[in-house]
């Protein structure tokens, strides 16, 4: 800062940190989904996630009010939880890791490469234990990690692993899967690519970000999808994190309004993560514009190269 400069002429020439690219068409879609009556989850929240299952190139996507409760449902998914070891990179959020601790497992931190972001993945191979259960692996800031690595590692440590899971549903994965499962932490990543595969398709599960500072935003918001596997229907995945989400209630408000369809029941004693029509709405018009934003940004990058 010169003598002659003040805090404005400063001000001028920061680049602001990371405000939301909001346009006419997302408040619009807000005001019409207040107009509506469904400001809770409803119609928007479904068509948000039918519309990114099919921007991720994947059969399911449930959206929930963060990426870190989307997370910890995978890890309930999948039955991990107490006796289990979870392996987290040391370079990343906090969510990553404390996902796995609110399930009861234990996290195994991994440094990353030198000269790298990424886990050193020879040391991933080091501390897979046969209580190893799941390797989270972070795309962080949308670059995607080296899946293609981390599938040889589990495979090569096969016989290690033991299928348990503490519900009957992760019981299941489990020993659909046969190995440490991969989830991915692609909280900055929704949209990435590499080798023609999107961000949603490498990992066994995936967690996103919808927060006010991503590229694609719901104010708050993220969402949870997964690979299908074999003998396990995805549509019964996709119950249990609605049952997860929504206090273990059987049918969602949506459901209820359908006529004669008021009675539910409650099957667990769960949690309240799902997301709003409030917040779809944002998202909604967002991915109408996503592919633009995401060329801009790349102009951006280009310029830096």
């Amino acid at each position: 800062m010169s003598s002659n400069e003040t805090l404005n002429d400063i001000a001028k020439r920061v680049i602001p940190f990371s405000p939301p690219d909001i346009s006419d068409s997302e408040i619009k879609e807000v005001i019409d989904a207040l107009k509506s009556g469904w400001i809770t989850t409803g119609p928007r929240t479904k068509e948000l996630e039918k519309r990114l299952a099919e921007f991720c190139h994947t059969s399911k996507v449930v959206c929930l009010n963060s990426a870190t409760a989307a997370e910890e449902l995978n890890f309930r998914i999948c039955g991990i939880g107490e006796g289990d070891e979870v392996i987290v990179p040391a370079y990343t959020y906090t969510a990553s890791a404390s996902a796995a601790i609110h399930c009861g497992a234990k996290v195994i931190f991994v440094d990353s490469q030198k000269d790298s972001t990424e886990m050193d993945y020879d040391k991933v191979a080091e501390a897979i234990t046969n209580k190893t259960k799941a390797i989270v692996a972070v795309d962080l800031g949308g670059i995607i990690a080296d899946y293609e690595k981390l599938y040889e590692v589990v495979e090569s440590k096969k016989d290690l692993f033991v299928a348990s899971g503490n519900t009957d549903l992760g019981r299941r994965i489990q020993k659909a899967i046969g190995r440490v499962l991969i989830f991915s932490d692609a909280a900055h990543a929704l949209g990435a690519s590499r080798n023609g595969k999107k961000a949603g398709e490498f990992a066994d599960f995936t967690d996103f970000s919808f927060h006010a500072v991503k590229n694609f935003t719901t104010a708050e918001g993220g969402a949870s999808t997964w690979r299908d596997i074999s003998g396990v229907d995805s549509e019964e995945i996709y119950n249990q994190y609605q049952l997860y989400s929504l206090h273990g209630q059987s049918k969602d408000a949506l459901a209820k309004n359908q006529l004669g369809a008021w009675e539910y029941d409650i099957v667990g004693p769960w949690y309240k993560c799902n997301m709003t029509d409030i917040m779809a709405a944002i998202g909604l018009r967002q991915l109408d514009r996503y592919p633009g934003l995401l060329e801009r940004r790349k102009e951006i990058i280009g310029k830096y190269d």
